[in-house]
């Protein structure tokens, strides 16, 4: 197996050929060494006293108790306590076991105990987490762009008070500021067509807010597709063309189209790409939206088509704002397709001083049952960044058959 100690135990995941391809000099498969599985302790001797925790210090404590999945966790109390740390069950590997699978049986790839999970320390009362680096930083390899969070805790020191009402101001925010680079590039150009020059400048003006309702947006969205698949397609990324000998249901997190996408500002940012001309990948993408540009708005093709088991054929897919490095994170993979697939799963709003007073969303609806009034009831409000009470007071729920 590969992952780093342990083989006989561990599950095989899958094997490293496909259909047609070369055979391996040996039987190899790809493993997975899982905490819980080697422990055997899945974590949930800490239900209980989360169940029970009062003060933060009590969420801390059972939290020393959790194994699977490892994150970051955010509490606060009415005492003024605050929790921002990381939870979960760590082991300490070889920096190599961290980025690539390795030859378990070979010494070195053992684990060697678990890691202390860090905490971070709270300066000014405001800690936001979303998925960036962050407490997490020395225990993994990938995190999501500093915007969104950068974002909140901008927004957030625009006001002294905030109430649980306030919050939709920012769960709805469209700015987008991983836009940069490419504008940058665009902004340096010279020498092109009238209409390609118009094309460019209507998109240096926009205010880099991905609305359902912009035309900019929707310009922006469209050269930065452009700029995508002619990355993809140069000759320097030719070995990455061919299907990785992994199964298919990991595929599209491997393809190349969408882990351009992905990385689009970092490659645009780089000091050097293989030899990559990219003002002339950003010309020649300016110059194709500008021939054919798009008819309408973000929204006309940044549509909710989210994972369903089975699909909803009969209902149109509603116009969303929002990008994947907005806070409003509805993502599309641009290359391939403007429909997102992935959204805010639930929105919750916690006013710990009056529980009635706190606030949920979720994108669909609070059931999962087709046909129960509750299927889609939430997505309107979803949609509109409208939040609805919070009821945990017995007296006011009712059981529904």
């Amino acid at each position: 197996g590969l992952e780093g100690g342990g083989v006989l135990e561990e599950p095989a995941v899958a094997g490293t050929s496909r259909p047609g391809s070369p055979p391996a000099p040996a039987p190899v498969a790809l493993s997975l060494r899982y905490p819980p599985r080697v422990t055997g302790d899945l974590g949930f001797s800490a239900l209980l006293p989360l169940l029970r925790a009062r003060r933060t210090a009590d969420v801390d404590r059972a939290f020393d108790l959790w194994a699977e999945p490892v994150n970051v966790v955010q509490a606060a109390d009415t005492e003024g306590g605050l929790l921002h740390r990381v939870a979960g069950w760590v082991p300490v590997r070889a920096e190599a076991n961290r980025l690539r699978p390795v030859p378990a049986w070979e010494p070195g790839h053992e684990w060697q105990g678990r890691h202390d999970t860090p905490r971070a320390g709270l300066t000014d009362g405001i800690a936001v987490m979303a998925n960036q680096r962050g407490p997490a930083t020395p225990l993994g390899v990938e995190f999501a762009p500093p915007h969104r969070a950068d974002r909140i805790a901008a927004l957030l020191r625009e006001k002294e008070r905030w109430s649980a009402a306030d919050m939709p101001l920012i769960h709805m925010d469209t700015h987008l500021a991983s836009a940069q680079p490419l504008l940058d590039h665009m902004a340096a150009l010279d020498g092109l067509s009238p209409a390609a020059a118009a094309t460019r400048e209507t998109i240096l003006r926009w205010d880099r807010r991905m609305t359902a309702s912009s035309t900019e947006a929707a310009l922006y969205a469209a050269v930065r597709s452009a700029v995508v698949r002619r990355l993809a397609a140069h000759p320097a990324f030719a070995a990455l063309t061919e299907p990785p000998a992994y199964p298919d249901v990991l595929l599209p997190w491997l393809g190349l189209v969408p882990r351009v996408a992905f990385a689009l500002e970092h490659l645009l940012r780089a000091e050097e790409l293989y030899g990559v001309d990219r003002a002339e990948t950003v010309r020649a993408a300016l110059e194709e939206v500008a021939a054919e540009p798009p008819r309408g708005t973000w929204g006309d093709t940044h549509r909710l088509a989210p994972w369903q088991a089975l699909p909803e054929h009969d209902r149109d897919a509603p116009a969303l704002s929002g990008d994947h490095d907005c806070v409003l994170c509805t993502s599309a993979v641009p290359g391939l397709t403007d429909l997102a697939a992935r959204g805010p799963a639930a929105r919750y709003v916690w006013d710990l001083a009056r529980r009635e007073d706190s606030l949920w969303v979720v994108p669909l609806g609070a059931s999962g049952l087709p046909g129960s009034p509750h299927h889609r009831d939430q997505l309107p409000l979803w949609l509109r960044g409208d939040l609805v009470p919070v009821v945990t007071d017995w007296q006011h729920l009712t059981k529904e058959d």
